[in-house]
């Protein structure tokens, strides 16, 4: 088991007490049991400790983020990389928004090509470590705060973009997620949304049928929604779509050892990607949006 260590955060940096007073504030009240279960399940499995084989690491040391780095979006995921790599140039100096920052790594990515950022997350423990990893990275970025999604704290059209990559289906109310990001964004601004979680899908198979967990190997998360694409593109009211894509239609390597490991890495996973691309694409595991604020 890892250790999380205890660190001083940055100046730009809610302690855990402010975040749990401003998530409820702002809180759906319909919502709030649905929002609070995920909030303490991600902060108890932040993104990334399932990664973790060396057990002598400290959890927010540089070894530790240079160790789960292979492992985590945009490295893991190549699509993702390019998806960064072609919205930095757009938004060069402009200010982006990223919902469920994780650990930071996206948000890195993007400040390292001259986007400004502002770095957010449901969980004190994902707000805390992003401020280690940037202070590692020798990176500023213009704020690291909680937030939920579901209640943005910003002011309308605030934002030139805003970036969420496997999050919204992760919040009870996609829609209303989708709705408050269309608010925040300036007219004209980007939402990149990637990995929405689709069905039908091959993942949908395995974690239904396979009874397999998607996160955490001994627990997934409190809400994990598939989605159509109908269902899915009919949330971007107020958008004009400009990207639409399936991803992730190949089986990747895992890093889960087991049985079900093995089935999956020396089993399903080599018969599956030898589907032709246009039929895999038709079981693609997630879907991607980038759209324009009308």
């Amino acid at each position: 088991m890892c250790r999380v260590v205890k660190f001083k955060l940055a100046e730009i940096c809610e302690t855990p007490e402010t975040h749990v007073k401003r998530i409820d504030k702002y809180m759906k009240k319909d919502g709030q049991k649905i929002i609070s279960e995920v909030r303490e399940y991600w902060d108890s499995h932040p993104l990334g400790l399932q990664y973790v084989t060396n057990n002598n690491l400290e959890v927010g040391s540089p070894l530790f983020f240079d160790h789960i780095r292979p492992w985590m979006s945009p490295y893991k995921f190549p699509w993702i990389m390019e998806r960064i790599k072609r919205e930095a140039t757009i938004l060069k100096g402009k200010h982006l928004l990223e919902i469920g920052c994780g650990l930071g790594f996206a948000s890195l990515e993007f400040l390292k090509r001259g986007v400004r950022v502002t770095a957010t997350d449901l969980t004190p423990t994902a707000v805390e470590l992003t401020c280690k990893h940037f202070e590692i990275e020798g990176l500023q970025a213009e704020d690291v705060r909680a937030e939920n999604v579901l209640a943005l704290s910003f002011k309308e059209n605030t934002f030139d973009a805003v970036w969420a990559n496997g999050v919204v289906h992760h919040t009870g109310d996609t829609e209303q997620a989708i709705r408050e990001i269309h608010r925040v964004l300036k007219p004209g601004g980007r939402a990149i949304i990637s990995h929405f979680y689709r069905r039908p899908s091959w993942m949908l198979f395995l974690s239904r049928f396979g009874r397999e967990n998607i996160e955490y190997k001994e627990e997934d998360p409190p809400v994990n929604d598939f989605l159509t694409e109908t269902d899915i593109l009919a949330m971007f009211n107020g958008f004009i779509i400009e990207e639409a894509v399936q991803d992730h239609y190949r089986a990747l390597p895992i890093a889960r050892r087991g049985v079900k490991a093995a089935f999956y890495m020396w089993g399903f996973r080599p018969l599956y990607n030898l589907l032709p691309k246009t039929v895999a694409k038709r079981l693609a595991y997630k879907y991607s949006v980038t759209a324009i604020k009308e």
